[in-house]
């Protein structure tokens, strides 16, 4: 039985008062935070989902209700989106949060492949760190290796035995050489984990009938790189280059200021307010755009002016990349196109086409130790193009395993390294002869079973700044 009251117009504000008192009691009871113990998991879990809420590019689509009692890293990896490969969370004190390589552990990268002549199936190293562990043993690009940890590889535990090497604090690995159609054993190598110091850039004049060349293999855009080229584009410059053969073949990216800095010494027609990049965020982050001098010196390292005096003022720049060619690398060859004629020469590249700065709890005192590095930006260049997710296709395709013995970086007989000189010899013939041959090339049957440099770049991001 529903019961009906009259109520009359003196009683009637006493009412709505009443109601009122009582639904903002409600609402203050049900806006309560609930305070953690400093140090638990809820606690550290309320604090990742806070920052994700204000800077995650995909902040609308976190999960409405997770459990906050899983251990950090398990949490953070169940609300991150699944379209996010790139985001992480690691405690700088626990070394093991993070994500191993074989670069960063023993100086050097491999792919283990089954080579295509015969059938063999090999580690292939491809890049040994100077003043590493890997190259304080010996180890050279072009090796060689046959076993890990005195287990053969094979094509079924190519990948369990990458693993096994990521995970030790030590490894030996069985150095062969091909000799026929066999395998035969060279020596054995034990390297323990180890520092390795940043990588110097590597740089030439390449003389290619009346032309010449410049030649620069970068490693990593680390914070201080654009500043330590200025000497390698002084030497060009002075030199007379006509061209430049960019190898970021290998370089997994970092800092976005080092890559305009880069820009601003070879790019024509660049300056100061040059438009360079924009960063696309979630509702709170919006919409930004930055010039080749704002995000050149941002962060301090890169003297503007400076490198200003060293542009080469070049219309054209060949580019090598593979699928380990990522982030910063890839804000390189895609942010330089509204600028000059930009062609790569290689493999798909890796597809980071994000941003990211790192977050860390920044009260006082602080209470949570992790810190974040969450997808916040999505890239385009000057001209509003990026969306490359999928990787940027090379205009020519060449694949630097399908001829083996690997020659050391800066080779000019290196696949890679000489066909960006013929296309440079004879551009308009030669780039039609090439684009041609691409269709023929038996790498598309080549059989990559693992790979550690891969590996290495999906933990990269593009850094930047709030």
């Amino acid at each position: 039985m529903v019961l009906f009251f009259r109520l009359s117009k003196r009683q009637l504000p006493n009412l709505l008062l009443c109601f009122s008192i009582l639904v903002q009691f409600s609402c203050k009871k049900e806006n309560v935070k609930v305070v953690y113990p400093a140090g638990s998991n809820e606690d550290i879990n309320t604090w990742i989902t806070d920052s994700l809420k204000r800077y995650y590019y995909w902040t609308d689509q976190l999960p409405a209700h997770a459990d906050i009692s899983k251990p950090p890293l398990v949490y953070f990896n169940t609300v991150k989106n699944t379209a996010d490969p790139f985001s992480y969370i690691i405690l700088p004190s626990d070394p093991t949060s993070g994500i191993a390589n074989s670069k960063s552990k023993f100086g050097f990268d491999y792919s283990t492949i089954v080579e295509q002549r015969t059938g063999l199936v090999i580690g292939v190293i491809k890049l040994v760190l100077n003043d590493s562990p890997a190259s304080r043993n010996s180890l050279v690009r072009g090796d060689y290796i046959n076993k890990i940890n005195g287990k053969q590889l094979t094509r079924d535990n190519a990948k369990d035995l990458q693993s096994e090497l990521l995970s030790g604090n030590s490894v030996t690995l069985s150095i062969a050489r091909i000799s026929g159609d066999q395998l035969i054993a060279d020596r054995d190598v034990e390297i323990s984990s180890g520092a390795t110091f940043e990588q110097p850039a590597t740089s030439k004049v390449i003389a290619a009938g009346n032309k010449k060349i410049g030649y620069l293999y970068i490693n990593d855009f680390s914070p201080g790189l654009a500043a330590s080229l200025y000497s390698v584009f002084a030497g060009f410059k002075s030199s007379g280059i006509s061209d430049l053969i960019l190898d970021l073949r290998y370089n997994s990216g970092g800092q976005v200021a080092e890559a305009a800095g880069l820009t601003a010494m070879i790019a024509n027609g660049i300056n100061y307010s040059t438009p360079f990049i924009i960063y696309q965020g979630n509702k709170n982050g919006g919409r930004r755009k930055e010039s080749v001098g704002d995000a050149a010196t941002y962060d301090g390292t890169v003297n503007f002016e400076l490198a200003l005096q060293y542009n080469l003022g070049l219309k054209q720049i060949y580019i090598l990349g593979t699928g380990a060619t990522a982030s910063a690398s890839e804000v390189m060859i895609n942010n330089l196109k509204p600028y000059m004629q930009v062609t790569l020469i290689g493999e798909v590249t890796r597809g980071k086409d994000a941003a990211s700065f790192k977050i860390s709890d920044m009260r006082v005192p602080k209470r949570v130790a992790w810190e974040m590095h969450p997808i916040v930006y999505k890239l385009f260049n000057a001209v509003g193009s990026g969306d490359y997710s999928g990787g940027i296709n090379p205009d020519i395709s060449v694949n630097e395993l399908a001829t083996l013995p690997l020659l050391p970086l800066g080779s000019e007989n290196d696949p890679l390294i000489n066909t960006a000189i013929t296309i440079i010899k004879d551009a308009h013939a030669q780039r039609v002869t090439l684009a041609a041959q691409t269709k023929k090339r038996t790498t598309g049957a080549l059989t990559v079973l693992a790979d550690s440099k891969l590996s290495a770049s999906s933990s990269s991001v593009v850094v930047t700044h709030r």
